[in-house]
């Protein structure tokens, strides 16, 4: 069992506050209907009024959150593996089947949460703040709503209520026999890092791996067999891209001009793929794996390279740009590079990253310099010869 960081700060705070809101008005709300009787009536309306105008305003800030971080993409409803996570739920849940999604940082709900999400956002939500408002400010003298009664909006606004208390008591149960422990997951949204088996962690990697030679490609410029090969490899991982996947990333771009590679906080190589391999030069992976990163650059980029390892076991992600690498035989290449921190529970174990060759796309720029000098040379030349 490892620990792995699904859940930002801002989202475990939209969380927790949404979830105090919403207990806090199907408190006050039972009081003004007579259900309960703890607090009196003019107690619970001025509460609930309160709890209200909080709700909205979190509900302003939640949503400029999840455009501006892109987790709105959470809620996008897809009906693959719908049957499947339904009869998990009613079925397989009591069988200690196996859970036939995976939650990773990009892909955090099922599909069955999607939907319901997706539902409480768009639907009940709206509707209970709605409903929620026509209430406030029923004929009131100045600046009311007029309307011929509360008949409809009191069994609408009511109805969303259970509703959401029916929301809540599933969302509870569910959360506690669907974790690795009853409260895992309850410790994962005050935490921000959920408990997963090591299956799923690596499904966690290969997805980081996607968004950053996603994030890698649409800022390289790069040749036309090599962006071939890039689409190869992005539309297979694209096709696993729904709720599971049954192949890891790195199996995707084994073959294409991404070279991956796995460093310790020592310095020393614990892993690389063939594309790596060949791009150094080198004659297998024994070769490299348990040596220094040093040897793979010149003594005047290492202090560079050193500095920005530094930051990743800081915790950095790191899109380097194009760097000179020093191949086995001495030869120079030229790639760009990506660097990301590998996590072993809560901390740093070491950093893994992505090369993708330019070398070809380097020399040609050389050789277009070198013929644009060797142009305006012989330009200069006749321009003296014309004033002599």
């Amino acid at each position: 069992m490892k620990k792995v960081y699904i859940y930002k700060g801002f989202e475990r705070f939209w969380h927790w506050s949404q979830t105090i809101i919403i207990l806090t008005l199907i408190f006050t709300g039972f009081e003004i209907h007579g259900t309960t009787s703890f607090i009196g009536y003019e107690g619970a309306v001025e509460i609930h009024n309160i709890a209200g105008w909080t709700f909205l305003v979190l509900i302003v800030f939640a949503i400029f959150w999840h455009i501006t971080s892109g987790e709105w993409r959470q809620y996008i409803p897809t009906v693959k593996l719908v049957m499947a996570q339904f009869n998990y739920y009613i079925g397989g849940i009591f069988q200690n089947a196996p859970h036939p999604t995976n939650k990773t940082v990009y892909n955090k709900f099922n599909p069955l949460q999607r939907i319901i999400y997706l539902g409480l956002k768009i639907l009940v939500i709206p509707v209970m703040v709605g409903t929620g408002f026509l209430y406030l400010y029923f004929q009131y003298p100045k600046f009311g709503i007029e309307l011929d009664g509360l008949e409809s909006v009191a069994l609408i606004h009511t109805f969303g209520a259970y509703v959401l208390l029916a929301f809540v008591g599933i969302h509870v149960y569910l959360t506690t026999v669907t974790g690795i422990k009853p409260l895992s997951s309850i410790e994962a949204m005050i935490t921000g890092w959920e408990e997963m088996e090591e299956e799923e962690i690596k499904i966690v990697v290969e997805e980081e791996m996607e968004v950053a030679l996603k994030d890698i490609k649409g800022k390289l410029k790069v040749t036309e067999g090599k962006s071939d090969l890039l689409d190869e490899a992005l539309e297979e991982v694209e096709e696993k891209l729904g709720v599971k996947r049954e192949t890891y990333f790195r199996d995707a771009i084994s073959q294409s001009a991404a070279g991956y590679f796995c460093i310790g906080k020592d310095g020393l190589f614990k892993e690389v793929n063939d594309a790596w391999v060949n791009l150094y030069k080198y004659g297998s992976k024994e070769e490299i794996v348990g040596q220094h990163y040093r040897l793979s650059r010149a003594e005047e980029d290492f202090k560079e390279l050193e500095a920005t390892v530094e930051k990743v076991l800081q915790g950095e992600t790191i899109n380097h740009g194009e760097v000179k690498r020093i191949c086995k035989d001495g030869s120079e290449g030229y790639h760009t590079l990506t660097l990301s921190p590998v996590y072993f529970g809560d901390k740093i174990d070491g950093l893994e990253g992505f090369i993708i060759d330019t070398t070809a796309k380097h020399l040609a720029e050389y050789e277009i310099l070198k013929k644009k000098i060797r142009i305006e040379e012989r330009q200069r030349k006749n321009k003296n010869k014309e004033n002599n």
